[in-house]
């Protein structure tokens, strides 16, 4: 060991079982390899404005405010959502006896788009509900079908699949919900015009 001198662990892994491997450095490998770390310490501590051995508990810090950050910011989205879903209400169509929702949002998560679609199908009952929106400055649909309509033959997948296609794209899912993407935003409400004609037709 008086040989080896410095000696430091870099990485260990399983080689099989009840096997781990450790993998080192020594001398002077092991000696450039801490100095590399010493330099990444110094260069976080000055970015988070610290001393090197504050960095752990700094870092720990900023941490848990981004971590309350995003969270207000996701509340305040889903309570914008919710209010834009409120809104929606009042541009609910009946075509061919069912209730028909097609529209377009402003731009939001995917997942977001399907806590929208949940609270629309909860208040409407009955209905078909196609949400536009852009993600990444490209179209994004999401359409669901209640149960009953579904049992009628109307499926959101097929709908959703030939509204993304105005648009470029296409997609699909299950008779009760299915996501699609475009490639043309220009073509969003085109897209989305069409639902009703779909209905029309038995959703086909």
């Amino acid at each position: 060991t008086g040989e080896i001198g410095l000696f430091q662990i870099v990485s260990e892994s399983s080689v099989g079982t009840g096997l781990r491997r450790i993998e080192a450095l020594t001398g002077r490998g092991a000696f450039e390899y801490i100095q590399e770390k010493l330099a990444v310490l110094d260069k976080i501590a000055g970015v988070v404005g610290c001393a090197p051995s504050e960095v752990g508990s700094k870092v720990s810090a900023i941490t848990l405010e981004l971590e309350k950050e995003r969270k207000e910011k996701e509340a305040a989205e889903r309570e914008l959502s919710r209010r834009i879903s409120e809104s929606l209400l009042n541009k609910v169509e009946t075509v061919s006896g069912v209730k028909v929702l097609s529209e377009s949002v402003p731009p939001t998560r995917i997942e977001i788009l399907r806590e929208m679609t949940d609270w629309l199908r909860e208040k409407l009952g009955s209905a078909v509900i196609v949400l536009g929106t852009l993600q990444e400055d490209k179209p994004l649909f999401l359409a669901a079908v209640t149960p009953d309509l579904v049992a009628k033959g109307y499926t959101a997948g097929n709908i959703v699949r030939k509204v993304a296609q105005v648009t470029g794209g296409g997609g699909g899912g299950r008779p009760n919900l299915a996501q699609a993407g475009g490639r043309d935003k220009t073509k969003m409400e085109e897209a989305l015009s069409l639902v009703k004609s779909l209905i029309s037709q038995g959703g086909a």
